[in-house]
């Protein structure tokens, strides 16, 4: 099973986001070539010819201003959510919620916002009988040299050694090449918004065609999600909202 990762907004002050996310599409690598293919020929018809090869970006595609003014941008958009539907992937997400204070160091730690989301990979990939072969966005060197706070969760702790579904070494791919990569990070960027207009909350004003359509783009993304029962009674929600200032 291959488990793509990447976020949206920055858990820190100098990002503008309120309630930025970290999210994952886990589908089986069997479906990999089906999926890029599919999203490649999604691309071709719906946005100009050059763009074919163009990465996907929820902040660009996605965002009001380009909704409001690029036809193309819309009709690739509704067309990318009702697709999205139709493969065999399940979504996975952290969100979190500002203000973030700085925190003492705690040098080795595994974020929270990443534990959560190999919790459930770990699960899915038991149920499938299967590994889970995680791929973030970037350079290992990144957030705090992930690659060895990974390593650190699954060796230095009781919960990661009970990970036995996940791969023991993560990969660290493009996002221009990775369709994997480009589909969560368009899932990502619907769940910012959708958790910073408190849609879960209210509806979007009736004249609000952008807001709607962001509303039904996370439908979409939810209904692909998994929550998970535990042996204590509690529930791993597929989106999980974190409390304030938590990361």
């Amino acid at each position: 099973m291959l488990a793509f990762i990447d976020e949206s907004g920055q858990p820190n002050h100098g990002d503008a986001s309120t309630r930025p996310v970290v999210a994952a599409v886990c589908f089986d690598e069997s479906q990999s070539r089906l999926i890029t293919r599919q999203l490649y020929d999604l691309k071709r018809t719906c946005l100009d010819l050059q763009q074919t090869e163009a990465e996907l970006k929820g902040k660009k595609l996605l965002k009001a201003e380009t909704y409001r003014k690029s036809r193309a941008s819309r009709i690739f958009a509704e067309e990318f959510f009702a697709v999205l539907q139709h493969w065999n992937l399940t979504v996975f997400a952290t969100i979190m919620e500002a203000p973030f204070h700085h925190a003492p160091d705690r040098s080795g730690l595994l974020p929270r916002r990443f534990r959560y989301l190999l919790q459930r990979m770990d699960r899915l990939a038991a149920e499938r009988e299967t590994c889970a072969n995680v791929l973030f966005d970037g350079r290992g060197s990144q957030f705090k040299a992930l690659s060895r706070l990974f390593a650190n969760f699954l060796y230095r702790s009781n919960e990661g050694q009970a990970s036995v579904h996940i791969a023991d070494a993560p990969a660290f791919v493009d996002s221009a090449t990775s369709a994997g990569i480009q589909i969560t990070d368009m899932c990502a960027y619907v769940i910012r918004v959708y958790q910073e207009q408190k849609l879960f909350e209210t509806r979007p004003p009736s004249g609000d065609e952008y807001l709607h359509a962001i509303r039904r783009w996370y439908r979409a993304v939810q209904g692909l999600t998994r929550d998970f029962p535990t042996s204590s009674g509690q529930i791993w929600y597929g989106l999980q909202r974190l409390p304030a200032g938590l990361r």
